[in-house]
Protein backbone atom coordinates (compact mmCIF):
# COMPACT_ATOMS: atom_id res chain seq x y z
CA UNK A 1 0.00 0.00 0.00
CA UNK A 2 2.00 2.76 -1.25
CA UNK A 3 -0.04 5.50 -1.90
CA UNK A 4 -3.37 6.57 -0.27
CA UNK A 5 -5.66 9.34 -1.09
CA UNK A 6 -9.28 9.91 0.32
CA UNK A 7 -12.42 11.77 -0.36
CA UNK A 8 -14.53 12.93 1.80
CA UNK A 9 -15.19 16.98 8.05
CA UNK A 10 -16.54 17.83 14.72
CA UNK A 11 -17.82 19.34 17.18
CA UNK A 12 -19.55 22.06 16.50
CA UNK A 13 -18.92 26.13 17.28
CA UNK A 14 -21.68 28.06 18.48
CA UNK A 15 -23.33 30.62 15.42
CA UNK A 16 -20.88 33.71 15.20
CA UNK A 17 -22.07 37.24 14.99
CA UNK A 18 -22.07 38.68 11.56
CA UNK A 19 -19.03 41.33 11.96
CA UNK A 20 -16.44 38.78 13.24
CA UNK A 21 -13.76 40.66 11.15
CA UNK A 22 -11.86 43.12 12.22
CA UNK A 23 -8.16 44.08 12.83
CA UNK A 24 -6.18 41.07 13.75
CA UNK A 25 -4.91 40.27 17.77
CA UNK A 26 -2.25 42.39 18.64
CA UNK A 27 0.87 40.30 20.83
CA UNK A 28 3.17 43.27 21.51
CA UNK A 29 6.05 44.92 19.21
CA UNK A 30 8.54 43.50 17.02
CA UNK A 31 12.11 43.07 18.74
CA UNK A 32 13.12 44.34 15.59
CA UNK A 33 12.90 46.55 12.50
CA UNK A 34 13.44 43.51 10.33
CA UNK A 35 11.26 40.61 12.02
CA UNK A 36 7.54 40.19 11.12
CA UNK A 37 5.54 39.02 14.06
CA UNK A 38 2.45 37.06 13.74
CA UNK A 39 0.16 35.95 16.08
CA UNK A 40 -0.41 32.02 16.04
CA UNK A 41 -3.11 30.07 17.56
CA UNK A 42 -4.05 26.09 17.82
CA UNK A 43 -6.46 24.01 19.60
CA UNK A 44 -3.94 21.88 22.04
CA UNK A 45 -4.48 17.97 22.57
CA UNK A 46 -0.72 17.81 24.60
CA UNK A 47 -0.66 14.19 24.91
CA UNK A 48 -0.91 13.59 21.26
CA UNK A 49 1.39 12.74 18.79
CA UNK A 50 -0.25 14.64 16.61
CA UNK A 51 -0.35 17.62 18.12
CA UNK A 52 3.49 17.42 19.45
CA UNK A 53 4.39 17.26 15.76
CA UNK A 54 2.04 20.02 14.53
CA UNK A 55 4.17 22.64 17.55
CA UNK A 56 7.39 21.27 16.92
CA UNK A 57 7.24 22.35 12.95
CA UNK A 58 5.97 25.77 14.55
CA UNK A 59 8.49 26.13 16.38
CA UNK A 60 11.30 24.82 13.61
CA UNK A 61 9.68 27.28 11.04
CA UNK A 62 10.64 30.27 13.74
CA UNK A 63 14.06 28.53 14.02
CA UNK A 64 14.66 28.46 10.39
CA UNK A 65 13.12 31.68 10.13
CA UNK A 66 14.80 35.01 11.36
CA UNK A 67 12.82 37.29 9.89
CA UNK A 68 9.43 35.76 10.80
CA UNK A 69 8.62 35.23 14.43
CA UNK A 70 5.20 33.50 15.47
CA UNK A 71 4.10 34.01 18.54
CA UNK A 72 2.24 30.55 19.70
CA UNK A 73 -0.76 30.81 21.56
CA UNK A 74 -2.55 27.15 22.39
CA UNK A 75 -5.90 26.65 24.37
CA UNK A 76 -7.22 23.17 25.27
CA UNK A 77 -9.45 21.33 22.49
CA UNK A 78 -12.39 21.70 24.90
CA UNK A 79 -11.99 25.71 25.22
CA UNK A 80 -10.42 26.76 21.70
CA UNK A 81 -13.81 27.04 19.83
CA UNK A 82 -15.03 29.55 22.56
CA UNK A 83 -12.30 31.47 22.47
CA UNK A 84 -12.17 31.19 18.48
CA UNK A 85 -15.74 32.74 18.83
CA UNK A 86 -15.73 35.02 21.40
CA UNK A 87 -12.78 37.06 19.81
CA UNK A 88 -13.88 36.93 15.93
CA UNK A 89 -17.36 38.74 17.81
CA UNK A 90 -15.24 41.08 18.81
CA UNK A 91 -12.79 41.61 15.99
CA UNK A 92 -10.09 40.33 17.75
CA UNK A 93 -8.68 36.98 15.95
CA UNK A 94 -5.38 36.26 15.94
CA UNK A 95 -2.94 36.14 12.59
CA UNK A 96 -3.35 32.77 12.33
CA UNK A 97 -5.49 30.31 13.62
CA UNK A 98 -7.17 26.94 13.17
CA UNK A 99 -10.62 26.42 11.91
CA UNK A 100 -13.33 23.63 11.07
CA UNK A 101 -14.67 23.32 8.11
CA UNK A 102 -18.14 23.68 6.20
CA UNK A 103 -20.29 25.61 8.62
CA UNK A 104 -18.24 26.25 11.28
CA UNK A 105 -15.87 27.98 8.69
CA UNK A 106 -18.49 29.61 7.15
CA UNK A 107 -19.29 32.34 9.78
CA UNK A 108 -15.96 33.42 9.66
CA UNK A 109 -16.25 33.72 5.75
CA UNK A 110 -19.51 35.60 5.57
CA UNK A 111 -18.15 37.62 8.65
CA UNK A 112 -14.98 38.81 6.39
CA UNK A 113 -13.00 37.49 9.33
CA UNK A 114 -10.39 34.93 7.03
CA UNK A 115 -9.06 35.78 3.84
CA UNK A 116 -8.49 34.04 0.74
CA UNK A 117 -5.68 32.06 -0.46
CA UNK A 118 -6.44 31.40 -3.82
CA UNK A 119 -3.27 33.42 -4.79
CA UNK A 120 -1.13 30.76 -3.14
CA UNK A 121 -3.51 27.70 -3.72
CA UNK A 122 -0.99 26.30 -6.74
CA UNK A 123 1.05 25.58 -4.58
CA UNK A 124 -0.40 22.22 -3.38
CA UNK A 125 -2.92 21.62 -6.65
CA UNK A 126 -0.49 21.93 -9.14
CA UNK A 127 1.80 19.11 -8.40
CA UNK A 128 -1.55 17.12 -6.68
CA UNK A 129 -0.19 17.54 -3.23
CA UNK A 130 -3.91 18.23 -2.52
CA UNK A 131 -6.79 17.84 -4.83
CA UNK A 132 -10.49 19.32 -5.03
CA UNK A 133 -12.28 17.03 -2.49
CA UNK A 134 -9.59 18.04 0.06
CA UNK A 135 -10.39 21.87 -0.20
CA UNK A 136 -14.08 21.82 -1.24
CA UNK A 137 -14.90 22.46 2.92
CA UNK A 138 -12.67 25.48 3.11
CA UNK A 139 -14.05 26.72 -0.28
CA UNK A 140 -16.79 29.22 -0.29
CA UNK A 141 -18.09 30.74 -3.61
CA UNK A 142 -14.66 29.99 -5.76
CA UNK A 143 -12.49 31.04 -2.85
CA UNK A 144 -10.31 28.90 -0.37
CA UNK A 145 -9.52 29.90 2.53
CA UNK A 146 -7.67 27.43 4.93
CA UNK A 147 -5.27 24.49 4.15
CA UNK A 148 -6.41 21.47 6.24
CA UNK A 149 -3.24 18.56 7.28
CA UNK A 150 -5.44 15.70 8.24
CA UNK A 151 -8.81 14.17 7.15
CA UNK A 152 -10.89 12.45 9.87
CA UNK A 153 -13.25 9.68 9.18
CA UNK A 154 -15.64 9.72 12.44
CA UNK A 155 -17.13 5.94 12.54
CA UNK A 156 -14.90 3.24 13.09
CA UNK A 157 -16.22 -0.17 15.58
CA UNK A 158 -13.01 -0.75 17.77
CA UNK A 159 -13.58 -4.23 19.64
CA UNK A 160 -11.02 -6.54 21.96
CA UNK A 161 -10.60 -9.03 19.38
CA UNK A 162 -9.41 -12.08 22.79
CA UNK A 163 -12.86 -11.19 24.08
CA UNK A 164 -14.34 -11.61 20.96
CA UNK A 165 -12.50 -15.24 20.76
CA UNK A 166 -13.25 -16.29 23.66
CA UNK A 167 -17.28 -15.85 22.20
CA UNK A 168 -16.94 -18.06 19.26
CA UNK A 169 -16.13 -15.53 17.23
CA UNK A 170 -13.42 -15.78 14.93
CA UNK A 171 -14.37 -12.09 12.62
CA UNK A 172 -16.41 -9.16 13.45
CA UNK A 173 -20.00 -9.50 12.46
CA UNK A 174 -20.58 -8.78 8.87
CA UNK A 175 -24.33 -7.78 9.11
CA UNK A 176 -26.52 -5.94 11.88
CA UNK A 177 -28.44 -8.79 13.00
CA UNK A 178 -25.10 -10.69 13.43
CA UNK A 179 -24.00 -7.35 15.58
CA UNK A 180 -26.61 -7.82 17.47
CA UNK A 181 -26.19 -11.59 18.28
CA UNK A 182 -22.54 -10.32 19.57
CA UNK A 183 -24.14 -8.05 21.57
CA UNK A 184 -26.65 -10.40 23.18
CA UNK A 185 -23.95 -12.69 24.06
CA UNK A 186 -21.58 -9.72 25.52
CA UNK A 187 -24.77 -8.96 27.87
CA UNK A 188 -24.87 -12.77 28.58
CA UNK A 189 -21.07 -12.77 29.92
CA UNK A 190 -22.29 -10.15 32.38
CA UNK A 191 -20.13 -7.34 30.07
CA UNK A 192 -20.67 -4.18 28.92
CA UNK A 193 -20.76 -4.41 24.50
CA UNK A 194 -20.30 -1.20 23.53
CA UNK A 195 -18.45 1.90 25.93
CA UNK A 196 -20.17 5.53 24.75
CA UNK A 197 -19.32 8.64 26.51
CA UNK A 198 -21.72 10.96 25.04
CA UNK A 199 -21.89 13.91 28.09
CA UNK A 200 -20.85 16.20 25.31
CA UNK A 201 -23.57 14.85 23.05
CA UNK A 202 -21.07 15.46 19.55
CA UNK A 203 -20.66 11.34 19.87
CA UNK A 204 -23.75 10.09 18.46
CA UNK A 205 -23.90 12.79 16.05
CA UNK A 206 -20.46 12.86 14.50
CA UNK A 207 -19.66 9.32 15.03
CA UNK A 208 -22.97 7.03 15.19
CA UNK A 209 -25.63 8.61 13.38
CA UNK A 210 -23.65 10.57 10.38
CA UNK A 211 -22.39 7.10 9.51
CA UNK A 212 -25.69 5.26 10.40
CA UNK A 213 -28.02 7.32 8.50
CA UNK A 214 -26.25 7.71 5.20
CA UNK A 215 -26.47 3.72 5.10
CA UNK A 216 -30.33 4.82 4.85
CA UNK A 217 -30.69 8.02 3.18
CA UNK A 218 -27.30 8.19 0.86
CA UNK A 219 -25.27 10.60 0.65
CA UNK A 220 -27.31 13.68 -1.39
CA UNK A 221 -29.63 13.70 2.11
CA UNK A 222 -28.79 16.64 3.76
CA UNK A 223 -28.62 19.00 0.88
CA UNK A 224 -31.65 17.32 -0.48
CA UNK A 225 -33.76 18.18 3.53
CA UNK A 226 -31.59 22.06 3.04
CA UNK A 227 -33.31 22.51 -0.51
CA UNK A 228 -36.81 21.36 0.94
CA UNK A 229 -36.76 18.32 -1.46
CA UNK A 230 -36.53 15.51 1.60
CA UNK A 231 -37.18 15.75 5.15
CA UNK A 232 -36.31 14.53 8.77
CA UNK A 233 -39.22 13.30 9.07
CA UNK A 234 -38.71 10.84 5.84
CA UNK A 235 -39.08 7.12 6.84
CA UNK A 236 -35.24 6.41 5.93
CA UNK A 237 -34.12 8.78 8.12
CA UNK A 238 -36.59 7.73 11.25
CA UNK A 239 -35.50 4.16 10.62
CA UNK A 240 -31.56 5.22 11.12
CA UNK A 241 -32.70 6.91 14.35
CA UNK A 242 -34.39 3.97 15.13
CA UNK A 243 -30.93 2.20 15.32
CA UNK A 244 -29.91 4.27 17.77
CA UNK A 245 -33.24 3.83 20.02
CA UNK A 246 -32.98 -0.36 19.28
CA UNK A 247 -28.90 -0.04 20.65
CA UNK A 248 -30.22 1.34 23.95
CA UNK A 249 -33.61 -0.78 24.54
CA UNK A 250 -31.18 -4.12 24.10
CA UNK A 251 -28.58 -2.51 26.70
CA UNK A 252 -25.72 -1.96 23.65
CA UNK A 253 -23.90 0.73 26.11
CA UNK A 254 -22.70 1.34 29.54
CA UNK A 255 -25.37 3.17 31.49
CA UNK A 256 -23.77 6.36 32.16
CA UNK A 257 -23.43 6.76 28.82
CA UNK A 258 -24.88 10.90 29.05
CA UNK A 259 -22.55 11.47 31.86
CA UNK A 260 -18.88 10.11 30.61
CA UNK A 261 -16.70 11.57 27.52
CA UNK A 262 -15.25 10.76 24.65
CA UNK A 263 -12.11 10.06 26.53
CA UNK A 264 -13.37 8.03 29.35
CA UNK A 265 -14.90 6.04 27.11
CA UNK A 266 -11.70 5.02 25.51
CA UNK A 267 -10.51 4.17 29.09
CA UNK A 268 -13.75 2.25 29.98
CA UNK A 269 -12.53 0.27 26.78
CA UNK A 270 -8.94 -0.06 27.36
CA UNK A 271 -9.37 -1.11 31.22
CA UNK A 272 -11.71 -4.47 28.88
CA UNK A 273 -15.12 -2.94 31.17
CA UNK A 274 -16.63 -3.48 27.41
CA UNK A 275 -15.63 -5.14 24.51
CA UNK A 276 -16.28 -2.75 21.60
CA UNK A 277 -15.92 1.48 21.43
CA UNK A 278 -17.58 3.45 18.44
CA UNK A 279 -14.79 6.56 17.56
CA UNK A 280 -13.30 7.99 14.52
CA UNK A 281 -9.40 7.66 14.09
CA UNK A 282 -8.56 9.98 16.49
CA UNK A 283 -9.88 6.97 19.00
CA UNK A 284 -6.51 4.62 17.39
CA UNK A 285 -4.21 6.99 18.17
CA UNK A 286 -5.81 7.01 21.40
CA UNK A 287 -5.93 3.34 22.34
CA UNK A 288 -2.19 2.42 20.33
CA UNK A 289 -0.96 5.14 23.28
CA UNK A 290 -2.36 3.85 26.04
CA UNK A 291 -3.34 -0.02 25.35
CA UNK A 292 -1.87 -2.61 27.58
CA UNK A 293 1.23 -4.08 25.30
CA UNK A 294 -1.10 -7.43 25.74
CA UNK A 295 -4.20 -6.27 24.42
CA UNK A 296 -5.31 -7.28 21.02
CA UNK A 297 -7.74 -4.37 19.07
CA UNK A 298 -9.52 -5.24 15.65
CA UNK A 299 -11.02 -1.91 13.85
CA UNK A 300 -13.89 -2.47 11.40
CA UNK A 301 -16.63 -0.60 9.72
CA UNK A 302 -20.47 -0.23 11.43
CA UNK A 303 -21.98 -3.61 10.08
CA UNK A 304 -25.01 -1.99 8.64
CA UNK A 305 -26.51 -2.10 5.11
CA UNK A 306 -24.83 -2.56 1.37
CA UNK A 307 -22.85 0.75 1.22
CA UNK A 308 -20.45 0.30 3.52
CA UNK A 309 -19.80 4.27 4.09
CA UNK A 310 -17.74 5.89 6.48
CA UNK A 311 -18.68 9.24 8.01
CA UNK A 312 -15.51 11.46 6.66
CA UNK A 313 -14.18 14.82 6.96
CA UNK A 314 -11.00 17.37 6.63
CA UNK A 315 -9.01 18.68 9.27
CA UNK A 316 -6.79 20.53 11.32
CA UNK A 317 -6.30 23.42 9.19
CA UNK A 318 -5.24 27.08 9.44
CA UNK A 319 -6.36 30.14 7.95
CA UNK A 320 -5.16 33.73 7.87
CA UNK A 321 -6.75 36.93 9.07
CA UNK A 322 -8.72 38.89 6.55
CA UNK A 323 -6.58 42.22 8.00
CA UNK A 324 -3.01 41.00 7.08
CA UNK A 325 -1.52 42.83 4.93
CA UNK A 326 1.79 43.59 3.25
CA UNK A 327 4.87 42.25 4.68
CA UNK A 328 2.33 40.28 7.48
CA UNK A 329 0.16 38.89 4.76
CA UNK A 330 3.82 37.85 2.37
CA UNK A 331 4.94 36.04 6.14
CA UNK A 332 1.22 34.26 6.90
CA UNK A 333 1.54 32.83 3.38
CA UNK A 334 5.05 32.03 3.57
CA UNK A 335 4.36 30.05 6.57
CA UNK A 336 1.55 28.01 5.16
CA UNK A 337 3.53 26.82 1.98
CA UNK A 338 6.34 25.93 4.28
CA UNK A 339 4.64 23.87 7.00
CA UNK A 340 2.01 22.33 4.27
CA UNK A 341 4.28 20.32 2.43
CA UNK A 342 4.65 16.75 1.79
CA UNK A 343 7.60 16.43 4.55
CA UNK A 344 4.70 17.08 7.08
CA UNK A 345 2.18 15.02 5.54
CA UNK A 346 4.43 12.17 5.75
CA UNK A 347 5.53 12.93 9.50
CA UNK A 348 1.65 12.38 10.22
CA UNK A 349 1.17 9.29 8.93
CA UNK A 350 3.97 7.99 11.07
CA UNK A 351 2.30 9.11 14.07
CA UNK A 352 -0.65 7.33 12.84
CA UNK A 353 -2.86 9.88 10.92
CA UNK A 354 -4.87 9.66 7.96
CA UNK A 355 -3.70 12.67 6.21
CA UNK A 356 -5.63 15.06 3.60
CA UNK A 357 -2.78 14.67 1.07
CA UNK A 358 -1.65 12.14 -1.64
CA UNK A 359 1.96 11.39 -0.36
CA UNK A 360 4.30 8.33 -0.55
CA UNK A 361 4.12 6.02 2.44
CA UNK A 362 7.23 6.91 4.41
CA UNK A 363 9.47 4.22 4.00
CA UNK A 364 10.92 4.11 7.35
CA UNK A 365 7.63 4.54 9.16
CA UNK A 366 7.09 1.92 11.89
CA UNK A 367 3.59 2.08 11.55
CA UNK A 368 0.91 -0.25 13.61
CA UNK A 369 -1.23 -2.68 12.30
CA UNK A 370 -4.51 -1.46 13.77
CA UNK A 371 -3.48 2.07 11.88
CA UNK A 372 -2.57 0.34 8.67
CA UNK A 373 -6.14 -2.00 8.69
CA UNK A 374 -8.02 1.91 9.48
CA UNK A 375 -5.58 3.25 6.06
CA UNK A 376 -7.31 -0.05 4.34
CA UNK A 377 -10.89 0.40 5.45
CA UNK A 378 -10.53 4.17 4.73
CA UNK A 379 -10.01 3.22 0.98
CA UNK A 380 -12.51 1.20 0.64
CA UNK A 381 -15.11 2.58 1.92
CA UNK A 382 -17.08 5.58 0.29
CA UNK A 383 -17.08 8.94 2.08
CA UNK A 384 -20.38 10.04 4.05
CA UNK A 385 -20.98 13.44 5.30
CA UNK A 386 -20.25 14.52 8.83
CA UNK A 387 -23.48 16.11 10.14
CA UNK A 388 -22.22 18.68 12.15
CA UNK A 389 -20.29 20.13 8.93
CA UNK A 390 -22.77 19.99 6.58
CA UNK A 391 -25.99 21.37 9.06
CA UNK A 392 -26.70 24.76 10.16
CA UNK A 393 -25.48 25.32 13.58
CA UNK A 394 -28.99 25.55 15.28
CA UNK A 395 -30.33 22.76 13.52
CA UNK A 396 -27.32 20.50 14.59
CA UNK A 397 -27.80 21.35 18.07
CA UNK A 398 -31.46 20.06 17.94
CA UNK A 399 -30.18 16.91 16.17
CA UNK A 400 -27.63 16.47 19.26
CA UNK A 401 -30.38 17.09 21.93
CA UNK A 402 -32.75 14.72 20.54
CA UNK A 403 -30.33 11.85 19.76
CA UNK A 404 -29.51 12.55 23.47
CA UNK A 405 -32.96 12.50 24.07
CA UNK A 406 -33.85 9.06 22.52
CA UNK A 407 -30.91 7.36 24.94
CA UNK A 408 -33.12 8.49 28.11
CA UNK A 409 -36.76 7.63 26.64
CA UNK A 410 -37.38 11.51 26.20
CA UNK A 411 -37.90 11.29 22.85
CA UNK A 412 -39.00 8.70 20.06
CA UNK A 413 -37.62 8.79 16.87
CA UNK A 414 -40.64 9.93 15.16
CA UNK A 415 -41.00 12.93 17.74
CA UNK A 416 -37.10 13.62 17.42
CA UNK A 417 -37.33 13.36 13.98
CA UNK A 418 -40.22 15.98 14.16
CA UNK A 419 -38.30 18.56 16.22
CA UNK A 420 -35.30 18.42 14.07
CA UNK A 421 -37.16 19.00 11.03
CA UNK A 422 -38.99 22.27 12.92
CA UNK A 423 -35.40 23.25 13.38
CA UNK A 424 -34.74 23.25 9.56
CA UNK A 425 -37.93 24.64 8.90
CA UNK A 426 -37.58 27.91 11.01
CA UNK A 427 -34.13 28.46 9.47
Amino acid sequence: MKRYIYTGAVISMSALLAACGGNSEETGGSNSDDVVELSFWASANPDRDDFKLTMDRVEQFNEEHDDIQLNIETTPHADYRTRLNTQAAGGQLPDIFQVWPGTELQPLVDGGAVGSINNILDNWTDNGLLNEDAIADFSFDGETYAIPSVQNPTSFVYYNVDMLNDLGYEEFPQTYDEFKELIEDLKAEDTTPIALGNSASWVLQSVYISTIADRFTGNDFIAQVLEGERAFTDDDFVEALGVIDELVDIGAFNEDLNTIDDNQMIEYFLQERSAMVIDGNWGAISILTNKPDDMNVGIAPFPLGDTGTISTVYGNAWSLNADLEGEKREAGETFLKWMFNEDFYQELIGVNRVVAADVEMPSDADLEPLFLDMLELSQQAPPAPVYDAVLPQAVNNVLQNELQAITIGRSTPEEAAQNIQNAVNTQ
